[in-house]
């Protein structure tokens, strides 16, 4: 059994390292919506930071604050972890 499963990956890198493999991914990738997710969830993120910073000064709240401060900043730290 083991020597199927290794005819079979075998196989399957074959298909997957292939030129019609390259060729249709090439002709279906479209890097503009990676960008664009990223562009929407950084908007989202920053507009709940200015959320959460505009309430934390009106509540003198320390806490809020600082949670507005992670928000804005949490990406930054998924950046640095890769």
């Amino acid at each position: 059994t083991r020597q199927l499963e290794m005819e079979a990956v075998s196989k399957a890198l074959a298909v997957l390292s292939g030129d019609d493999a390259h060729d249709l991914f090439t002709r279906t990738f479209n890097p503009a919506l990676l960008q664009r997710e990223s562009v929407e969830r950084s908007q989202h993120r920053e507009e709940a930071s200015r959320v959460l910073s505009a309430v934390a000064q009106k509540l003198h709240s320390p806490r809020l604050a600082t949670l507005a401060y992670q928000v804005k900043l949490d990406a930054f730290t998924r950046v640095k972890k890769a």
